[in-house]
């Protein structure tokens, strides 16, 4: 069977959990690099990404799977903004700074 990337994890946490997302969907994937993560510190950030693999008959599906992944994350992102004066991360449901109270 072949199989491709289709997403580079930070971790083995978020690639775990991408695995479970996939699963149901009835996708099975595999993770590349999971067992890394015992050299924090002494390897490369880039190094330490899992990667997530899938068999190629299942990549459209999984593609529009992870897609939908992605776009969730930048969502949660952009429900924030940064404080002009302290450059903390502030809920766009604040009115002020959390931190400075600017």
């Amino acid at each position: 069977m072949d199989y491709s990337v289709i997403y580079k994890a930070q971790n083995s946490f978020e690639a775990n959990f991408i695995k479970g997302l996939l699963k149901e969907y009835s996708i099975n994937c595999k993770l590349l690099g999971e067992s890394l993560s015992i050299g924090i510190g002494e390897l490369p950030v880039d190094v330490m990404q899992v990667e997530v693999l899938v068999e190629n008959k299942d990549l459209k599906k999984s593609n529009k799977i992870m897609q939908d992944y992605k776009n969730n994350l930048t969502n949660i992102n952009q429900n924030e903004r940064n404080c002009p004066k302290c450059h903390q991360s502030i809920p766009t449901t604040f009115k002020s700074c959390w931190n400075c109270n600017q």
